[in-house]
């Protein structure tokens, strides 16, 4: 065993590797006996190790940063440093979520923790003039700046500017709990998440959508799409990887889409309603709704579509793939008193509260529901 010990006491012991007879040992030098068989290799061996420590010691020393105890010995044992630098720490936790990218995670979220790693390295660039950063000067005022570069120097809402930092700590965490960044700069962050209105469709503007008279073949196509997203609740990706193998047939001769999502790996449960069943018998030259065959343009091009049907549907809010999803979770099934834990599942949401966004209620289900009440407080 080699021993490493700090001024104040606290000491570590290495193995090293070395054998040799309890005889050979001399105790008082802490060394071999020179006469011994071995005795000339072993000391060799405990130079080199020592000269390991005290090289390991320095590299350390000269950081100018407080390390432990732990930290010098796994120097001295040779194992992989974790990087001590900003930059490093951030591309290295990277990669970790590129291995996992397809497995546990998806690629939309790998790239995200990419980018925030960009970003943070455009950040020192302009507002401390270096490339890299020490861990260990990264505090809470550090975290403030780099959300205010997000917000007015990259443009970003506060909430995605939000979810970045979020990124970033998640990287850090290590660091955090091993001492390498001081205390946790994060818990005396001030930031909260703005509440943000999300849009939806009232059922009006569906009717008024599924009556449209549309001559060009393409904008009827992304409108029965648009509407099979208000009646399902999916997803633009999830819609576009939706194949005949995610419809099922239940006992009642009803079908359901079992699909997990793609942007969280989270299994949904979708009863088809007969409207959007139509549509996919409208795009089955079977007549089987397992058969459909159409083509879902790219996210962009449906947009544009969108916005010249809703134009000719007069409907004044711009419409999007995503309005969809929102008018499902609120119009749909909320709305109509669907249990919020259903329409979590239907969504394939982790929890209630990433549901609860979606709860909004529409001015005529309020009325409609203090209807009930009027004739009590004449």
């Amino acid at each position: 065993m080699y021993c490493v010990s700090f001024s104040g006491g606290e000491r570590k012991d290495i193995f090293t590797g070395l054998y040799g007879h309890k005889a050979d040992w001399d105790r008082k030098a802490g060394r071999f006996d020179p006469g011994a068989r071995a005795g000339d290799a072993g000391n060799r061996n405990l130079d080199e190790l020592s000269r390991r420590a005290m090289n390991a010691f320095d590299a350390l020393r000269f950081k100018t940063e407080p390390f432990t105890l732990h930290e010098l010995a796994d120097k001295i044992k040779g194992r992989e440093e974790r990087p001590t630098l900003l930059i490093d720490y951030l591309k290295d936790g990277s990669e970790r979520m590129k291995a996992r990218s397809g497995i546990e995670v998806t690629k939309a979220t790998y790239e995200k923790y990419e980018r925030s790693t960009r970003y943070m390295q455009d950040f020192l660039l302009q507002e401390y003039r270096v490339k890299n950063f020490s861990l260990y000067m990264v505090d809470t005022e550090f975290l403030e700046r780099y959300f205010h570069f997000l917000r007015l120097t990259r443009n970003i809402s506060h909430n995605t500017s939000l979810k970045y930092l979020s990124f970033v700590k998640t990287v850090l965490f290590p660091a955090i709990r091993s001492g390498a960044i001081r205390d946790d700069p994060f818990r005396q962050l001030r930031l909260r998440a703005k509440p943000v209105y999300r849009g939806f469709l009232g059922q009006d503007e569906i009717d008024i959508l599924a009556k449209l008279e549309l001559t060009d073949p393409d904008l009827a196509r992304k409108r029965d799409i648009f509407l099979f997203s208000c009646y399902t609740g999916l997803a633009y990706v999830d819609l576009k990887g939706l194949q005949s193998k995610h419809i099922h047939p239940d006992t009642d001769g009803s079908f359901y889409i079992m699909k997990a999502r793609q942007k969280t790996g989270e299994q949904s449960i979708v009863p088809i309603l007969p409207a959007a069943e139509r549509i996919l018998l409208k795009y089955s030259p079977t007549g089987n709704i397992r058969d459909f065959r159409w083509y879902i343009s790219s996210n962009q091009k449906m947009n544009e579509g969108l916005k010249v049907i809703g134009a000719r549907a007069g409907i004044e809010r711009p419409l999007h793939m995503h309005l969809a999803r929102h008018t499902f979770a609120t119009t749909v099934t909320l709305s109509n008193g669907v249990p919020i834990e259903s329409v979590s599942k239907m969504l394939g949401h982790a929890t209630i509260k990433q549901t609860q966004h979606y709860a909004k209620v529409v001015a005529g289900k309020v009325k409609h529901d203090m209807a009930r009440i009027r004739g009590l407080y004449q």
